[in-house]
């Protein structure tokens, strides 16, 4: 047996600022089997056996999304392509509670592409974090409508955990206190594993 892996999967989220209040979210997914693979039904394959991708167009505040798109530059059946158009459904459809679930019930299983569906989850907390990187500045203080919707999502963000505590009461401070990481100059302090902001958990 040669060592090393036999299958590599890759997913890379790009989020872009295109306008004064609209984002532009793409994900990529590439399957390759660097060892080479099995004869599926006596088909030969190539050493990469999926490469898709999908870009939303997102609106802020409410991250509705405008558009999307998807492509497949490597797919192994050509009934494969069939699932790219009912991904319009997403238009109108909020990046918000509930994303997940409409997701899942509009292309899980035999209704989608599983790994365009995998893209899309992958997605989701991309257009959360890229939005905040992009509109919201930096000095403002946090918001309950807004600026809250981490809260929950990780065990660092739990909802009666120390983070969200310190968050709902405004102690900036006692966050900063658990940052993993310290602006420069600062001293290096490490706070329990995972508790480094949102999306680190």
């Amino acid at each position: 047996m040669t060592p090393g892996p036999i299958h590599v999967r890759t997913i890379r989220v790009e989020a872009v600022r295109v306008g004064a209040d609209e984002l532009e979210v793409t994900g990529r997914l590439v399957d390759e089997r660097p060892q080479g693979g099995p004869r599926w039904f006596g088909i030969d394959q190539e050493p990469t056996i999926h490469d898709m991708s999908v870009t939303v167009r997102v609106r802020h505040p409410d991250l509705t999304i405008m558009a999307v798109s998807a492509g497949m530059a490597v797919h192994p059946y050509t009934v494969c392509g069939e699932a790219v158009a009912p991904l319009q459904q997403l238009v109108g459809l909020s990046v918000g509670p509930g994303f997940t679930r409409a997701v899942n019930e509009r292309f899980g299983r035999h209704q989608g592409c599983a790994h365009l569906t995998a893209l899309l989850h992958a997605i989701a907390p991309v257009v959360r974090q890229g939005a905040g990187a992009a509109f919201r500045s930096a000095g403002a203080p946090p918001r309950a409508g807004r600026d809250l919707w981490f809260i929950g999502t990780c065990q660092a963000w739990r909802e009666q955990g120390p983070l969200a505590t310190r968050l709902r009461s405004g102690d900036l401070e006692g966050i900063r206190a658990l940052a993993a990481r310290r602006p420069p100059g600062g001293a290096e302090r490490t706070g329990p594993a995972g508790e480094g902001g949102p999306g680190s958990g």
